[in-house]
């Protein structure tokens, strides 16, 4: 048996409507007005801005946008910062794989004891750098993101975040602005 329908047209039935709607809306205008950025945040961050990676070992080619990429975040106005430390359980592996992104960021653990790999992928950096350090580091800066808790962002913000798809990763290689705020507001 069908479930009975509400009956249309009622004036208790359009109040309820409206209601509703108007509820509806200050919610999102709240959710919008208090927190901008909670909609680039990805859960798989860790509890505190500032983390370990084991040291790496490459060649000077790698070498040098690698140790920006860190650099580039330690410098920010955001309580991130990033050192290296034999002891950590989280790294970096730079090669050559099949598929067809730049950097890849895994976390393992809880938030309160999170560790990671970040995977840069050469054969696509290779295939699309135009200037290869400034690529190298800008994707390891994405990556080094999602550590601290920030989202790819797929749509808009094109020229306001490192996180973006869009953005030109042979020229931003650094966080921008919106990147450090958000860091902010999380940590």
């Amino acid at each position: 048996m069908p479930f009975p329908r509400p009956r249309r047209g009622t004036r208790g039935g359009r109040l309820s409507r409206r209601v509703s709607l108007a509820g509806s809306a200050l919610l999102v205008t709240l959710a919008v007005a208090v927190s901008p950025a909670s909609a680039h945040y990805y859960s798989g961050g860790g509890a505190s801005a500032t983390f370990n990676i084991k040291p790496y070992s490459y060649n000077d080619t790698w070498m040098k946008p690698l140790n920006n990429a860190l650099s580039n975040w330690n410098a920010t106005a955001s309580p991130a910062y990033v050192a290296k430390s034999s002891s950590s359980s989280s790294w970096l592996q730079a090669a050559s794989f099949s598929s067809s992104w730049y950097g890849l960021y895994t976390p393992y653990g809880s938030r309160s004891s999170r560790y990671f790999r970040i995977q840069l992928n050469s054969r696509t950096i290779y295939n699309d750098a135009s200037n290869w350090s400034n690529f190298v580091t800008s994707s390891f800066v994405h990556e080094l993101g999602h550590r601290l808790s920030l989202d790819d962002i797929t749509s808009g913000y094109c020229t306001t975040s490192i996180m973006s798809y869009c953005r030109n990763r042979n020229s931003m290689t650094k966080p921008q602005t919106h990147d450090i705020n958000d860091v902010k507001s999380y940590y």
